[in-house]
């Protein structure tokens, strides 16, 4: 019973001091929550800028109440990611921890010529998160990770919560690394990434650089192919069933020179193939339900004449969006970014063995039908236009 007992103790022990072996603690690490990848100026290397937190500033940062900065920014180069990311150890007095990085920012130029060995650090190495979001930035990604944001200390938790309030627009694509990744490796979809911008503002002798989320970053293989803008990321969110929220704005009807703000309430998206004498097809079928919001014109909106032209007029609009976006994802770069591929695969898995290999000939060839249901469900609580007394 003795003997049994030491033994149970001892395993006791040993799992205790196993878990524990190795903990690090917090003044000892540099925590890093966003990273910056550029092409270095120095042939053949890369930049890496990383936002790290300030210990001393952890509490006023997080309450976002304004005061100093809540991070230093470190720059360093090597010839890769991994031999960067080393390097900067040279400035700092504490091991770099990646736990709790929020954002991982590509240049355009370098995301230009391939982001698979960028990227295989982050998706090697146990420490990072696969759940870190990934943006291209249009321009440097040095100088996202630099820019400041009015209501946050931190940057990096700017980014986020700008990525996660993108719904309300529909405007932004939102993605991380492990879904990126897993796209990277399939044959039936291509990749998108998030988009990031600078905006440099100037009052008077102060130069403020501020960063803004918006669009989506489109990929052949592993290379950044171009950038949508708002309203064709917009198509794409639709195609893909990912557009939660927004407005699109139309003429009022006989009051031409003004215009309505229609809210969109719930979409969703529906993606039929079809394979006919050898030819594919595929028919995108848009339903969405939205409110009338606003409207600058006095004209009575509210009767079912006028709900019916406005109706029209928004599946117009969403049409519109898709259209453009088709015409450059699949007549401009051939890429296939809306799960089109992987709809094939599912209803017709035997001939998807042939068409796999070569889908990135046969996909910018396809004929894509649209369809849009669009409808206005109510008013909002005012029964007509809003009028002077």
């Amino acid at each position: 019973m003795r003997k049994g007992l030491l033994i149970l103790l001892t395993a006791i022990v040993s799992l205790t001091v196993v878990g524990c072996w190795n903990r690090r603690e917090l003044d000892t690490l540099a925590i890093v929550t966003a990273v910056g990848i550029d092409k270095s100026k120095e042939d053949g290397k890369i930049t890496t800028t990383m936002q790290i937190m300030k210990p001393s500033e952890i509490k006023s940062a997080s309450s976002g109440s304004g005061g100093s900065k809540g991070v230093w920014v470190v720059t360093s180069t090597g010839y890769t990611v991994f031999d960067s990311v080393r390097n900067a150890t040279m400035q700092s007095d504490r091991k770099l921890f990646f736990a709790q990085n929020r954002a991982i920012v590509i240049g355009e130029e370098i995301a230009r010529e391939g982001v698979t060995p960028l990227l295989d650090l982050f998706d090697r190495d146990p420490e990072p998160r696969r759940l870190t979001w990934l943006l291209v930035a249009k321009g440097k990604a040095g100088d996202v990770i630099h820019a400041e944001h009015e209501q946050e200390n931190i940057p990096s938790k700017a980014i986020e919560s700008l990525i996660k309030s993108s719904d309300v627009t529909s405007m932004a694509v939102t993605v991380n690394l492990n879904d990126f990744l897993k796209n990277l490796s399939t044959h039936s979809t291509n990749a998108v990434a998030g988009r990031i911008d600078i905006i440099n503002e100037e009052d008077g002798e102060n130069k403020k650089i501020k960063m803004r989320v918006t669009g989506a970053s489109v990929f052949k293989g592993d290379k950044l192919v171009g950038f949508f803008d708002r309203s064709e990321t917009r198509g794409l969110n639709w195609i893909n069933g990912k557009v939660k929220s927004g407005i699109i704005v139309v003429k009022s009807p006989i009051q031409e020179t003004k215009n309505v703000a229609l809210e969109i309430i719930r979409a969703s998206s529906k993606i039929t193939p079809e394979i006919q004498d050898g030819q594919i097809g595929i028919t995108v079928e848009i339903k969405e339900e939205g409110n009338l919001g606003e409207q600058m014109s006095s004209l009575e909106l509210t009767n079912t004449e006028m709900f019916r032209v406005l109706e029209q007029r928004k599946a117009q609009v969403i049409k519109n969006e898709i259209e453009s976006v088709f015409k450059k994802a699949q007549k401009e770069w051939g890429t296939d970014i809306f799960g089109f591929g992987e709809a094939v695969h599912r209803k017709y898995p035997k001939e998807w063995k042939e068409l796999k290999e070569q889908w990135g000939d046969v996909f910018p060839e396809i004929d894509v039908q649209i369809k849009v249901d669009a409808k206005l469900r109510a008013p909002g609580l005012s029964a007509g236009p809003t009028k002077a007394k």
